[in-house]
């Protein structure tokens, strides 16, 4: 009764570095949580200001046999309002990696054309060429990339030729 027990006292935990402050998602958790916001459960969305409305994305319909449910998306982007090429349904697809999100969505525009430079003849979209110096990180979402497209169709380029290549029926 009279003894007192010594507690062994640890060191003072060190401060934390950045690297050890995030902890990595796991691939299927971040596509669950971008399912979310991409259908508006519980009016969660990461789509904002000018874009809210005109983007619309999920997940591809997908079979029992699917290998990767969660891999595989698609959704169409509303040209800007205002310009002729806000008559436009711009349609595209995703596929995520399997590294995601340390590694960025493939995104694919099926069409109509546009004269992006982020856009190569195939309809495949160069992250990197978007402006300005957009940048993929794994604390970025879809919408991230989806509202850095859209802005970037806004380019003089882009409003004068979409229409007319649309109404050739100039697809991907």
């Amino acid at each position: 009764r009279g003894k007192k027990i010594k507690l062994h006292q640890h060191p003072p935990l060190r401060s934390r570095t950045r690297m050890e402050q995030k902890l990595k998602i796991p691939r299927s958790f971040k596509l669950l949580e971008e399912y979310d916001h991409a259908v508006g459960k519980e009016n969660k969305t990461k789509l904002s200001g000018p874009h809210r409305g005109l983007i619309n994305y999920g997940l591809q319909d997908y079979t029992r046999e699917s290998k990767d449910p969660l891999g595989s998306w698609r959704g169409i982007i509303i040209g800007i309002q205002g310009k002729q090429s806000g008559e436009l349904f711009y349609n595209f697809t995703l596929t995520i990696p399997k590294n995601f999100p340390e590694a960025a969505p493939i995104v694919r525009f099926k069409g109509p054309k546009m004269d992006l430079p982020a856009v190569d003849s195939r309809g495949y979209v160069n992250l990197a060429k978007l402006s300005p110096g957009f940048k993929w990180t794994a604390d970025k979402w879809i919408a991230d990339v989806l509202m850095a497209i859209r802005n970037n169709m806004s380019s003089p380029t882009c409003l004068k030729t979409c229409v007319q290549r649309a109404r050739e029926g100039n697809y991907y």
